[in-house]
């Protein structure tokens, strides 16, 4: 599913709700006193005296002497929307924050899992290269013991086996992990 319409979906539900919200808290607003008083219409005035200003400040006005204050009804109105923006933005920040959060730790985990997938793959290789050099012991031996009893056989590979790879090194920077794997001829990289 898309992550456009899904937004969108949220952001319509979001508007929904905070109409809810500003309901609600006109009708506390309403009914109490102390929170009509002290948290719906103090932030209206001021956001009208702000209003004010700033308009006369974009038309080039002098500024006003005095700011003519809200009435009673219309600043509950205006505080009970802002209060409900307000909490709903505070959520939806919340929601911002965990779900960042969240893709942050999943990043980690798939790069830390990358990290130990790299280096499995580096002990088996190396775990390997100590079983080719212990067969190659054991050829070498049974190669000798056939030529204590006179009989001669030819191995198809001469050469001793040198093993090219050492133990790996975990190089880490702040932009990437990479693990640096040195071998005799050079070094082979893994960025992760």
């Amino acid at each position: 599913m898309p992550a456009l319409p899904v937004f969108k979906l949220g952001m319509l539900a979001v508007r929904q709700l905070s109409k809810y919200v500003a309901h609600f808290i006109k009708q506390k607003a309403k009914n109490n006193a102390t929170f009509r008083n002290y948290f719906c219409i103090p932030p209206a005035q001021f956001y009208n005296r702000v209003e004010t200003r700033t308009k006369m400040w974009t038309m080039k006005i002098s500024k006003p002497n005095t700011i003519k204050p809200l009435s009673e009804a219309a600043a509950i109105d205006l505080g009970a929307s802002m209060l409900g923006e307000l909490v709903l933005f505070i959520i939806c920040g919340a929601a911002v924050i965990s779900e960042v959060s969240r893709q942050v730790r999943s990043e980690r985990r798939k790069k830390e899992e990358k990290i130990q997938a790299a280096i499995k793959i580096t002990n088996k290789i190396l775990k390997m290269e100590e079983t080719i050099e212990h067969q190659e012991k054991f050829i070498q031996e049974i190669s000798k013991a056939l030529k204590s009893l006179g009989k001669q056989i030819e191995v198809p590979h001469d050469e001793k086996f040198k093993s090219k790879l050492m133990r790996p090194v975990i190089v880490t920077r702040s932009i990437d992990t990479q693990v640096t794997i040195p071998t005799m001829d050079k070094k082979i990289q893994v960025i992760l």
